[in-house]
């Protein structure tokens, strides 16, 4: 009968000596032992960390051994090896916890963009052998100059970082690219005989003048019984190919985004993403013929085949035919209207081999014949831009997969007038 009294009053001290629930009615059964790093150089702390299942916090109650030697929590460890470490509270053992200390050999540095462009803000991030970021205990430099992560780099091509940590040294090289500005291109499908049309005009010409960034051309073509004094061979082609429907069509940089005119959110976020390449072009007429220089820069390079496109527009232009649909009638000026295309019908193809992050393409057009219907050499300007091509497919109803007509996405656009020059931007 006493030896019944004497456990219950161990069990009852050993309830309230841990803390668990209120008159004994829980009881902890099994600790928990944790470290705050499984695998440390030499002479690194790591600190232990004991709970019941219960959820209470024993650590600081619990005795610690390591490899069999009881030590103190936190723990130094100044030499290489496994190491296993046991807890105990009371009558209880905690599972084994392995630490690995190891020897500090190397660094890597990173970067979070490469390559870069001279507008992004790039950060380093450098890890020693064991995968620990170290990166706020190093040091920088470039170019023999300390420098600071985040950083944003303005030299074009190869730049090398050095990294210093705890008398270890790595190096990293980063490509720096050229900013570009993206741009849009409202590529719009009319005609003189449709009534819808002059809306849709005035919309394109409220957005390029609001924006320097945002270009306009109008493809016109007719239909049948109502011609376009305007259609040249490839905007009827394109009509068909593009397979449009309906008129005005407004597409904004590739015909998977048409315009919901007047509305510009669709052209703003055209305008707010990364821009891939840029353009610059030179336009001049000499004897009578245009001649073309572009020039295509790349940010990256592209995993897909690109075209170069080259179009001749001509501005402010009045024709014979009214503009249905407008009360000015003949004297309807038509704005950025397509007259040529000196690039094959889809575009020419750049060569992979020709891109790269650190050469420009170039492209001389020279001795280019311009259309005879031209009303005024003055109001002529200059458009390319470098596109995609691809194919849509889907799947019916029946489950019947179909081809759409091809596709294309504009990476970037620039125009010019002829007889000027722009450069990157």
């Amino acid at each position: 009968m006493s030896f019944f009294v004497v456990v219950m009053t161990i069990v009852s001290c050993s309830s309230s000596d841990d803390g668990s629930g209120e008159g004994g009615g829980n009881q902890t059964t099994s600790i928990t032992l944790s470290a705050s790093a499984n695998t440390v150089f030499v002479d690194n702390q790591v600190t232990f960390s004991v709970v019941d299942d219960l959820g209470n916090d024993l650590t600081s109650q619990a005795t610690y051994k390591v490899n069999g030697s009881t030590v103190s929590n936190p723990y130094t460890f100044n030499q290489l090896g496994s190491y296993d470490i046991v807890a105990s509270y009371l009558s209880f053992t905690s599972n084994i916890a392995t630490v690995l200390v190891t020897s500090q050999s190397d660094l890597t540095l990173l970067f979070n963009f490469n390559p870069a462009t001279t507008d992004q803000i790039v950060t380093f991030v450098v890890l020693n052998n064991v995968g620990v970021d170290v990166t706020s205990e190093s040091t920088f430099t470039l170019d023999g100059n300390s420098i600071t992560s985040p950083y944003q780099f303005v030299n074009i091509g190869t730049n090398t970082v050095i990294a210093s940590y705890d008398g270890l040294s790595t190096s990293s090289n980063i490509e720096i690219t050229r900013s570009f500005t993206k741009k849009a291109l409202l590529e719009d499908f009319t005609g003189t005989w449709c009534p819808n049309c002059p809306p849709a005009a005035a919309a394109i010409a409220s957005a390029t003048s609001a924006n320097e960034n945002v270009f306009g051309v109008s493809y016109h073509d007719g239909v049948n019984g109502y011609p376009d004094p305007m259609e040249i061979s490839e905007t009827s082609f394109w009509s068909g190919y593009y397979n449009v429907t309906g008129f005005p069509t407004v597409y904004v940089n590739g015909p998977d985004t048409r315009w919901n005119f007047p509305n510009m959110a669709q052209v703003n976020g055209e305008l707010s993403e990364l821009a891939t390449c840029g353009l610059a072009l030179d336009a001049s007429i000499t004897g009578g013929q245009l001649n073309v220089e572009v020039r295509v820069a790349f940010n990256t390079v592209p995993n897909e085949a690109v075209q170069l496109m080259l179009y001749l527009v001509e501005d402010n232009i009045t024709t014979n035919s009214s503009q249905a649909g407008s009360s000015q009638g003949a004297n309807y000026l038509h704005r950025d209207v397509l007259r040529e295309v000196y690039t094959n019908q889809l575009g020419d193809v750049i060569p992979a081999g020709s891109i790269s992050l650190s050469q420009d393409y170039v492209r001389n057009f020279t001795s280019l014949t311009l259309p005879t219907n031209i009303d005024d050499t003055s109001n002529l300007k200059v458009i390319a831009f470098v596109r995609n091509t691809y194919t849509k497919t889907f799947t019916d109803y029946f489950g019947e997969v179909h081809t759409n007509s091809p596709h294309y996405d504009i990476y970037n656009v620039q125009e010019v007038e002829v007889g000027s020059s722009i450069d990157f931007d």
